[in-house]
């Protein structure tokens, strides 16, 4: 077994945020549009807001905890505030594109199989999850 912090259990961290980040994601969603955004129109931006809220949520729980030996390799002895900026935009694009692959994955499965949608939400998280955690291990937290 690797040492705390790598391998299987960098992974099942990563997997816990995720799940905690969905439900910040969907509370902050439902407080907007019950308490805040009442027109049925405004459930655009709402969704724009709380994905917003969960990739900054997601971004300092993956920072503090799941990959705080690479940030901590990435910004030591720097002192450079420019680095921390560089981690957090590699980051947002990495979400980015993971939303697009969670998207992508969606479709293909609702298009290619006649089962429940749950089916193919599990495979487009699945597949946004394995995008997400190498992508930000390997980049986004490198030097």
């Amino acid at each position: 077994m690797k040492r705390e912090g790598g391998g299987l259990m960098q992974f099942v961290k990563f997997c816990v945020v995720g799940v905690l980040n969905t439900a910040v994601d969907w509370v902050v969603y439902y407080l907007l549009i019950s308490y805040i955004m009442f027109d049925v129109s405004e459930k655009s931006l709402a969704k724009l807001i709380s994905f917003i809220v969960a990739v900054i949520n997601s971004y300092i729980w993956n920072t503090v905890w799941t990959f705080r030996a690479e940030y901590k390799k990435t910004v030591s002895g720097t002192g450079n505030i420019k680095t921390g900026g560089t981690v957090f935009m590699r980051f947002v694009l990495v979400s980015l594109v993971g939303w697009g692959i969670n998207y992508l994955a969606f479709r293909a499965t609702i298009s290619q199989i006649s089962s429940p949608d749950i089916i193919a939400l599990v495979v487009a998280s699945g597949a946004a999850v394995v995008w997400n955690f190498f992508v930000n291990k390997l980049w986004t937290y490198k030097k």
